[in-house]
């Protein structure tokens, strides 16, 4: 049987003990380096999304993007190097469901004018339900060096619901796609206009405003 040689020395060594394992409750949980539940891709992008919506690209970093899905931050570099490879990943998400239900919106709809203003009130309700995504999608280019060749397919993607509407008002074919890029540009402009509130427009009658000035708009530049 071992015994200690002094009761002051078992007391010293109890105290140890117990502050040793007062300090270990009081420490938080190391964060991992992996991602166990799951694609952290994703989840990082998912944490990006709702930090968007909530405040902006000016909410974002890699550190609370880290400590929103529980890795350490040196984890989130394996994926993306920088907040601007988040931001093309964010803005490529964005453009995906919008696309999605602009293809909804003008399914049906006759070529032409119909389908036109039809995209373009789709793209009007996904900025106001989603301002700080539209605003990034429809602010400074984020692929400006074209890194991120998805973030550009995901755009075409959805705007080709713009030039098919352009094809379809017996515009001459060459000239369809640079008039689908003047008429998205100005569009985004007007959108972008009325959530600052610069042009005042009830929300009621928002819809009809905007789609006057789309009836304009393609009148002019066809």
């Amino acid at each position: 049987m071992i015994a200690f040689a002094a009761a002051s020395r078992g007391d010293n060594f109890g105290c140890w003990i117990k502050g040793k394992l007062e300090g270990m409750a009081a420490k938080p949980p190391p964060k991992r380096d992996t991602f166990r539940h799951g694609n952290l891709p994703e989840a990082l992008v998912r944490a990006a999304l709702s930090r968007l919506q909530a405040g902006g690209v000016e909410s974002i970093s890699l550190r609370d993007l880290a400590a929103d899905v529980g890795v350490n931050h040196r984890a989130v570099y394996r994926h993306f190097p920088d907040k601007l490879s988040v931001l093309a990943c964010a803005a490529e998400h964005a453009w995906q469901q919008f696309g999605q239900r602009v293809k909804k919106s003008t399914a049906g709809k006759a070529p032409g004018e119909e389908v036109l203003i039809a995209a373009s009130l789709s793209l009007f309700a996904f900025a106001r339900e989603f301002p700080n995504l539209y605003h990034l999608m429809a602010g400074e280019r984020v692929n400006l060096q074209g890194k991120f060749p998805k973030l550009e397919a995901a755009v075409f993607d959805a705007l080709q619901v713009f030039a098919v509407g352009f094809a379809g008002t017996g515009m001459a074919p060459g000239i369809v796609v640079g008039r689908t890029a003047i008429y998205v540009a100005a569009l985004q402009g007007v959108i972008t206009q009325i959530l600052y509130r610069r042009l005042h427009v009830t929300p009621a009658k928002a819809n009809s405003y905007l789609a006057d000035i789309c009836t304009m708009l393609i009148k002019g530049i066809g």
